[in-house]
């Protein structure tokens, strides 16, 4: 795989001024966060002196992903904004071990999960004025809260919901009765749902929505609108049976976490699958040749534009500051669309996001 160990990005000056701000806050020797002071004293070195761009980001070396399973949120919250209460908490899934503890500050979570879709969705004609049904988490995962807020800007109102526990789905064998028995449990409550109220749009994973289109009648799926993906990754056979199933149906897909907040799809493929952007200036995304191990990953290089290679993300927030967190996936990157800059589209995206899948890495795949 060919890459660049100099791959320079050009950052606008607002993405520059948002990281220097962010640093400065989390930096501050008095009122910073008591995570990251700890982590530039290990280091050695005036994090606020040395970083001066998001390629500079690298000295910090690869997330502590254990740090954000046992240590109190209040480790990640600079000094600064402890009195604060216009916050949310949540937790990840757990899928590789003990779920990690996130903090959005009530307008930062705004700009992480609301906006990006709202952006999205009014790119492609997303129904507006009419009732939603979300089949997922509602807590401690933050994907329920968004989805009501995501209904909310598209005057729905409130959702109807079914809610699962996604830790729990994922201790079912694959296959097994009780993971058959699970899904049902889920399917028998969305259909009653659906058998009343007039829903146009529903909001699942991939494996909810497809085995939903098998039990829905034709005439209930005539009427949906509107489809919104989380979750999961898709597939283009998944993406044949619904555009098959749900004729009528606007589909827009979004990846990500609870850490970070959503990339919404802003095109698809069949032959390329989907392209995802992050939106404004919070979230950069960095494609890394994916040799070796998290730890050896050269986190000051990236991949050539149409190579894939491991995702590493960080969040410039500045209620919770994530540097170099190394995901999960592999996906390819791709350059910034053009025709997405009014739309605060503004920088590199990933291209056809996949798990890893082998001996030291084994995510367990489910509803969620």
């Amino acid at each position: 795989m060919e890459s660049s160990l100099n791959c320079k990005t050009i950052f606008n000056t607002d993405v520059v001024r948002r990281l220097e701000h962010v640093i400065r806050i989390h930096f501050d020797k008095d009122t910073g966060t008591p995570y990251w002071l700890d982590r530039q004293k290990e280091l050695g070195i005036d994090v606020i002196k040395s970083v001066r761009s998001p390629e500079d980001l690298s000295v910090l070396g690869p997330m502590d992903e254990q740090a954000l399973t046992v240590r109190p949120i209040e480790d990640f919250i600079p000094g600064v904004y402890l009195g604060r209460t216009d916050y949310i908490l949540a937790e990840t899934a757990g899928t590789l071990g003990r779920p990690k503890f996130a903090i959005h500050r009530r307008d930062e979570f705004n700009s992480a999960f609301v906006m990006p879709f709202v952006k999205a969705a009014e790119r492609v004609g997303f129904p507006s004025s009419c009732r939603w049904l979300f089949v997922g988490p509602t807590g401690p995962h933050v994907i329920g809260r968004a989805a009501r807020c995501c209904a909310e800007v598209f005057d729905a109102g409130d959702v109807f919901t079914v809610d699962f526990d996604p830790r729990w789905a994922k201790k079912l064998s694959a296959g097994s009765f009780a993971a058959r028995r699970y899904l049902e449990h889920i399917e028998d409550q969305t259909l009653r749902i659906l058998a009343v109220q007039n829903i146009a749009v529903l909001f699942s994973t991939p494996p909810v929505l497809s085995s939903l289109a098998e039990k829905m009648d034709k005439g209930k799926r005539t009427t949906i609108k509107g489809i919104h993906l989380g979750g999961m990754c898709a597939d283009s056979d998944f993406m044949d049976k619904m555009e098959q199933s749900f004729p009528n149906a606007v589909i827009l897909s979004g990846y990500g976490n609870t850490l970070f907040g959503m990339m919404p799809q802003l095109n698809y493929g069949k032959r390329t699958g989907f392209d995802y952007f992050p939106y404004g200036h919070r979230l950069i995304v960095r494609v890394v040749p994916a040799e070796g191990s998290d730890e050896a990953l050269n986190l000051n290089s990236c991949v050539e534009y149409g190579q894939r290679g491991r995702l590493v993300i960080h969040r410039l927030d500045e209620m919770q500051f994530i540097a170099n967190m190394v995901e999960r996936d592999t996906a390819i990157r791709i350059e910034p669309r053009s025709d997405a800059e009014k739309d605060d589209f503004l920088l590199d995206g990933i291209r056809d996001p996949q798990p890893i899948v082998d001996e030291t890495t084994k995510p367990e795949i489910g509803l969620y």
